[in-house]
């Protein structure tokens, strides 16, 4: 009884969870776009790694959405999902709920920070008023948005044993991986010695 319970109390958390996100998303995309006169989000070049990466992401953040709404209305679709059942034990549910939640609020944190700053995507066409923010998390790790962004995909999965989410944390990560060294690239053309002199003394993630 208390295992259903648990696993009821985590279905609803996490349609409520992946509402937030995209309510929260799309607000400030819409906020910046309307201060900034152009949008925050940077698809990339068609036929680009930054555009497949831009869309697997999309992909993947809308099919997860899906799934977990449905998931409240439609409990049986869990067996599609192929679920590791062993797995399923309030602990583990709980606590990749707990990661998931701690991440956002990190997010929601970096972006009050980062403020115009913020953008999705690499941006090649901006004249100015940029700059490389080395402070606050940034100080301690170059890459804190993605951090707290894998940080939840393995809540996801703690969340949700299943192939399902396995699968979303597999491409998820090997998309954060890529797209973070495409963006150091382009930081590194852009901020010359100041981004190296940034590099060499701050870890890509927390550790080196």
């Amino acid at each position: 009884m208390g295992h259903i319970r648990t696993v009821d109390i985590a279905r609803w958390f996490l349609a409520a969870f992946f509402s937030s996100v995209a309510l929260f998303y799309t607000a400030t995309i819409l906020r910046k776009k309307r201060r900034m006169g152009r949008s925050p989000v940077i698809r990339g070049d068609k036929g680009s790694l930054h555009r497949v990466i831009h869309d697997t992401f999309a992909v993947f953040r809308g099919l997860i959405l899906l799934v977990c709404i449905l998931r409240v209305p439609f409990p049986r679709i869990d067996d599609w999902l192929l679920p590791f059942r062993s797995l399923w034990h309030p602990a583990v549910i709980f606590s990749g709920c707990a990661l998931m939640l701690t991440s956002f609020i990190a997010i929601v944190w970096l972006h009050t920070g980062m403020a115009d700053l913020w953008r999705s995507g690499i941006d090649t066409e901006r004249a100015g008023g940029e700059r490389l923010i080395v402070d606050g998390a940034f100080a301690h790790c170059r890459n804190p948005m993605f951090l707290c962004i894998q940080a939840a995909q393995i809540g996801l999965f703690l969340a949700l044993p299943s192939v399902f989410t396995a699968v979303c944390l597999l491409v998820g990560t090997v998309a954060i991986q890529m797209q973070v060294r495409l963006e150091e690239r382009h930081l590194a053309d852009r901020f010359g010695d100041h981004w190296r002199s940034y590099a060499a003394r701050v870890p890509r993630w927390l550790i080196r």
